[in-house]
């Protein structure tokens, strides 16, 4: 009899939830028109569900109502023709074209950074989302009751901003986590066949579940997508933070791009185009890995010029003071120019030569202050040159492992290339410029963020084939390259220079995060070289540019360098100028006017199920179960009648506890009535039942019989047992 419903006000509150949790959102969008959006179609599918579950005792009918609701008022506001005009009915091509912009939302949003732009398509892809929370969630709390299951789909909306290492409004978080509490409380109070489960398992079983979700699994992931690297929170606390991911993988495209400030500092001359955090080694075909730390490889930092090969005539350099402030920088190293420099630092930070890193065992490095002394001229064209007699005697060298190429790799056309690259190359140096201009040619390759995942162990060949890539495939490539023609070489993982502020200082964005190649030079040290294009690098490194060749013309100083640029794919590219959401804008997003008038279409849909509850409940008081309910109560003694203000659960135990603390329990059959008979009012009280399930007057009178006999048996028994133990004995 009992469908364990829950009350009208779950779904309410389940719609209150989805629209706050998708506040989480507006760091990422750019405006504030999406959110009325989001509200306006989440306030039709309400009122849709609240109507049908008034009218119906059906669990799927109110999902699938508040479903097709939110689709009829999305297709005249996203559903559009090929002429441009907007499509108002649910037909086929309605709904075609309906999907056709969430699609297109979606590649939208796989290639732009964050804050983006909000566009017609990804405004129909942030409301589908909205509404899948919503029909999902209220189908497990309202129809279910699985209140507790439904708070890990409230969470959802949370999970990009947590991903993407962006600040969240803390009080819509806590206002959602209140809704998904409050809705757990209502759907409890009105239960009529969970009573025996406490609160206290519900909420713990659900706060586990939910901190799986926020902290467990973003770290598992470790991230999901590249701004130029994969970032990830450490999941101490919901404090943003920025760390970089080490364990690269060429399958993911670049998908991440932060806004947030990793570190900012100041230069007292020119600014470092790269500062580098860590070096990676190991390469097994698809996947960068970093090797175990080598603990007889530390020494400490503050211990004058650090550089892997001895610096000679430092004080004769032009040096460069940095002031760095890890902002936002949660990582072990500290971010450094990829030249000899001394770093000012606390004792618990130390330098590894062979990694050429600083690095400390004691916690993250951030809010961390620091000051670097550098020499960003340190390299020159001739001095890498002059390195060449070192090389041609074979020593200095470094280790064997720097030139290994994976099995995976096809190592043959590897091979044959680089050697048709470097065909015109008198030395090492030539060799290493002539690859950087070959993958830089914009004529030979493309600066792409939306690649396809790799298909086999061997992401270089892909590559080369597709010629379309971002910072990790050029790098690794020049890497494969100049292995094979047995050039140590390794890959740097960091940040690109940043952008100057209007206060002078540089600041490094997330989306900054970036790798290159370094290649190993006897008498030099480790040299970056940059075969990713000037679109997103700007110019190569000074001491490569009178080889240069095709691809390197410099940028003007004057000139911006972008962080990030748009997919060249064109079928991602989406239009901005016709279609952007942007608060002040004549598509901003569904007007003040219409989401006022869905508020009162979800007031009225609200008072009809008021009414129709109402209605159902004075009937059933007058010949149904609440009259029956009341006659059952005025059958019984005094002493056994419950206060009308108990719930019809809380009503039959105290019954039967009065019942047994009397020694006058009911038999299985008696209990049996009493049991049908409180299920049956609260179904009435708490979820309404069509009037073809209203049980009959004929069923309902013998249960109040049944009780009511057994009732007054059992306690004419107790008195009789009573009387006879007392009475007086007859030989006394």
């Amino acid at each position: 009899m009992n469908t364990s419903r829950a009350p009208w006000s779950v779904t309410v509150l389940m719609a209150v939830g989805t629209l706050v949790a998708m506040l989480a959102l507006s760091t990422l969008l750019e405006g504030g028109g999406w959110l009325r959006t989001v509200a306006f179609v989440i306030a039709i599918s309400c009122a849709a569900d609240l109507v049908v579950r008034a009218a119906s005792r059906s669990r799927f009918l109110p999902s699938i109502a508040a479903l097709a609701a939110a689709v009829i008022a999305m297709i005249p506001l996203f559903a559009v023709r090929e002429d441009g005009s907007k499509h108002l009915l649910p037909t086929p091509s309605a709904l075609g074209a309906l999907w056709d912009a969430i699609a297109e939302g979606a590649s939208y949003a796989a290639s732009t950074p964050a804050p983006a732009t909000v566009t017609v398509e990804l405004s129909a892809l942030v409301t589908g989302f909205a509404v899948a929370i919503f029909v999902v969630a209220d189908h497990l709390a309202a129809s279910w009751r699985a209140v507790a299951l439904s708070g890990i789909v409230l969470i959802l909306p949370w999970t990009p901003a947590i991903f993407l290492q962006y600040q969240v409004p803390m009080w819509a978080l806590f206002a959602t986590a209140a809704c998904w509490m409050i809705a757990m409380g209502a759907a409890r109070s009105s239960s009529a066949s969970n009573r025996s489960t406490p609160i206290t398992g519900a909420v713990l079983a659900s706060t586990a579940a939910l901190l799986v979700a926020v902290i467990i699994a973003p770290a598992a992931v470790g991230g999901n997508g590249w701004g130029a690297i994969p970032r990830f929170n450490a999941p101490s606390s919901l404090e943003t933070s920025t760390r970089l991911d080490l364990a690269l993988d060429l399958r993911k495209s670049l998908t991440v791009n932060s806004a947030q400030v990793v570190f900012s500092y100041v230069s007292s001359g020119q600014h470092p185009p790269t500062l580098r955090l860590y070096t990676l080694r190991d390469f097994d075909g698809v996947t960068w890995t970093r090797e175990k730390d080598d603990a007889t490889d530390l020494v400490p930092a503050a211990s004058g010029v650090l550089w892997p090969q001895e610096v000679t005539g430092w004080d004769d350099l032009d040096h460069v003071i940095l002031s760095i402030d890890l902002v936002n920088s949660a990582e072990r190293n500290l971010p450094l120019p990829t030249f000899p420099r001394s770093v000012d630092v606390p004792q618990n930070w130390q330098y590894s030569p062979s990694r050429d890193e600083v690095i400390t065992a004691k916690g993250s490095s951030k809010g961390l202050q620091y000051s670097v002394v550098t020499a960003l001229d340190y390299f020159t064209e001739d001095s890498l040159k002059e390195s060449q007699s070192a090389i041609d005697a074979g020593t200095d060298s470094v280790s064997a492992s720097y030139t290994e190429i994976p099995t995976s790799v096809d190592i043959g056309r590897i091979t044959n290339l680089a050697r048709d690259i470097t065909e015109d190359a008198g030395t090492q140096f030539d060799e290493a410029v002539a690859l950087q201009n070959y993958l830089r040619n914009s004529d030979n390759f493309t600066y792409d963020t939306s690649v396809e995942p790799v298909r086999s162990g061997d992401a270089v060949s892909q590559f080369l084939d597709s010629k379309h890539g971002y910072c990790v495939h050029f790098a690794t490539t020049m890497v494969m390259l100049a292995r094979s023609l047995g050039i140590p070489a390794r890959l740097g993982l960091g940040y690109l220079g940043g952008q100057l502020s209007d206060d002078d200082v540089w600041q490094v964005l997330g989306g900054d995060a970036h790798t290159w190649p370094e290649l190993y030079f006897p008498g030099q040290g480790w040299v970056r070289f940059e075969p990713t294009p000037a679109v997103q690098t700007g110019v190569a490194p000074s001491y490569t540019l009178e080889n240069s060749g095709t691809g390197n013309a410099p940028i003007p100083s004057n000139v911006p360098i972008p962080t990030t640029v748009p997919s060249n794919n064109p079928q991602t590219a989406l239009p901005t100028s016709s279609s952007a959401i942007s608060d002040g804008s004549a598509d901003a997003g569904v007007p003040w006017w219409a989401l006022a008038a869905v508020v009162l279409l979800l007031l009225g849909a609200a008072y009809a199920v008021w009414m129709l509850r109402r209605r159902s409940v004075a009937h059933a008081a007058a010949h149904g179960p609440e009259a029956a309910w009341e006659s059952l109560r005025e059958h019984l003694p005094e002493p056994l009648r419950w206060s009308r203000s108990l719930t019809p659960i809380e009503a039959a135990s105290r019954l039967e506890h009065e019942l047994a603390a009397s020694d006058s329990a009911l038999d299985e059959h008696g209990a049996t009535a009493l049991h049908e008979l409180r299920d049956a009012v609260s179904d009435h009280r708490y979820a309404p039942p069509s009037e073809a399930d209203v049980p009959g007057q004929e069923w309902l009178t013998e249960r109040v019989n049944a009780v009511a006999a057994q009732t007054s048996e059992a306690l004419r028994s107790r008195s009789d047992r009573v009387d006879a133990r007392s009475a007086p004995r007859r030989d006394s």
